[in-house]
């Protein structure tokens, strides 16, 4: 074994399956010294993208609203504008299925325009059995950790009620797509402390012992990614819990509804190297690891105990929706120039009138850039456009379909109401 000042060099010898591992620190937190500025999205281009076969839209810099009946295609628009921010689908991380029914091909290709004027082009596309590819400015990207975090994005819809009600992975996901948006150097870390992970798993499972030297190196690197994404989700829980508490007071308009986040991880114990060390023997009879931060929860409370048990619907929907909007604002208020899309898709069923009001009340104020909202009742989009004083466009989808309402039109059921 060779140690250099940047890392570690293993050659684990001929024929090995894992070969020669190296592990450079350097790499790992190399810096990022880019200033991006905020994106609107000004046009919107979508071929064969789930239900959508061919669309081509030119959006509001401010609010754009899509109405239309269940399954018709609204969540597949947003699901194409989340998906040039981050490379994979909202409703679906698995790209085959994204593919509109037959086809072997999709392709969605984003104008978006910076404050200063400057247009940058973003094209993202599959074909079947290839690997996917993206392009920004007509240059490819060949890595997409490189361009996440490029346009800030934060998507309300009704599958975030796993944060309430679904395992610690999907608390852990939020708390990764928030700081992976404004920390290139932690989704680097994330990444590799997944690819160590897997590894790690993969000699506990197998029937020969494991060699020690491999397991050493392999838990190295698992706690020096580890320490920096334990370092980061503490901190960020730290940052954003007062924004959080602050925002579902204002939806809810209850004060009785006391509201907290605690953030429990491996990590609080210490270094993990012992750790992963002294559970060795135990872990090779599961076949896997049992600490490390992919073990990370967030506890969510209100009133002191546990919400997904304490909580009414209404409560538990108030909940993950100040959640996303508490994510919206600290991602805004990371650094210059980064006002996030926001994109809010069906939030309002089971909410009752008065949760609603205050909901549309507060995404109509001017702490928001361009947001993209679906609802199957026009009536609450009316109400968002009736509060909203800038300007917006509508929309109408059906089977696939997106339409343009004139403005002349949109004016004149106002006037009907």
């Amino acid at each position: 074994m060779f140690f250099c000042p940047c890392g570690i060099f293993v050659d684990l010898g001929q024929g090995h399956w894992l070969g020669k591992v190296y592990f450079c620190r350097l790499i790992l937190f190399k810096p990022f010294f880019v200033v991006r500025q905020s994106m609107k999205l000004n046009r919107l281009t979508v071929t064969n993208y789930r239900n959508l076969l061919q669309a081509s839209l030119d959006f509001s810099p401010n609010v754009n609203c899509f109405v239309g009946r269940n399954g018709m295609g609204k969540s597949n628009v947003l699901d194409a504008i989340y998906y040039l921010s981050f490379c994979r689908g909202f409703s679906s991380a698995q790209d085959v299925l994204n593919l509109h029914h037959e086809s072997d091909y999709f392709i969605l290709e984003g104008v978006y325009e910076t404050e200063v004027g400057t247009v940058q082009p973003v094209c993202c596309s599959l074909k079947r059995g290839c690997r996917k590819r993206l392009k920004v400015d007509g240059k490819d990207v060949k890595r997409i950790s490189e361009h996440v975090g490029r346009i800030p994005l934060v998507m309300i819809a009704p599958a975030d009620s796993a944060l309430i009600t679904g395992g610690s992975e999907e608390r852990r996901r939020f708390m990764d797509t928030v700081i992976m948006q404004y920390s290139a150097p932690y989704l680097d870390a994330l990444i590799r402390y997944e690819q160590a992970l897997k590894q790690r798993n993969a000699l506990l499972k197998q029937e020969e012992e494991p060699d020690a030297a491999v397991l050493d190196v392999i838990e190295d690197m698992m706690a020096y990614t580890g320490e920096a994404i334990y370092r980061e989700r503490k901190a960020f829980v730290e940052a954003f819990e007062p924004i959080f508490l602050e925002l579902y007071r204002s939806l809810s308009g209850q004060v009785t509804e006391q509201v907290g986040l605690k953030y429990v991880s491996h990590g609080d114990r210490g270094d993990l190297r012992p750790q992963l060390r002294d559970w060795r023997a135990k872990e090779r009879i599961v076949g896997y690891s049992l600490h490390g931060m992919h073990k990370d929860e967030l506890e969510l409370t209100l009133n002191g105990f546990a919400v997904k048990r304490e909580a009414s619907q209404g409560q538990q929907k108030t909940y993950f929706i100040a959640m996303k909007l508490a994510q919206y604002l600290f991602l805004k208020n990371r650094g210059e120039e980064r006002v996030p899309l926001l994109l809010l898709d069906d939030i309002f069923d089971k909410l009752d009138a008065h949760r609603v009001e205050r909901i549309i009340e507060y995404v109509s104020g001017n702490d928001f850039g361009q947001i993209f909202i679906t609802d199957t009742r026009r009536e609450h989009l009316d109400q968002v456009l009736a509060s909203t004083r800038r300007d917006y466009r509508l929309f109408t989808v059906v089977d696939g379909e997106v339409t343009p309402v004139p403005m002349t039109a949109v004016a004149e059921h106002a006037a009907d109401e």
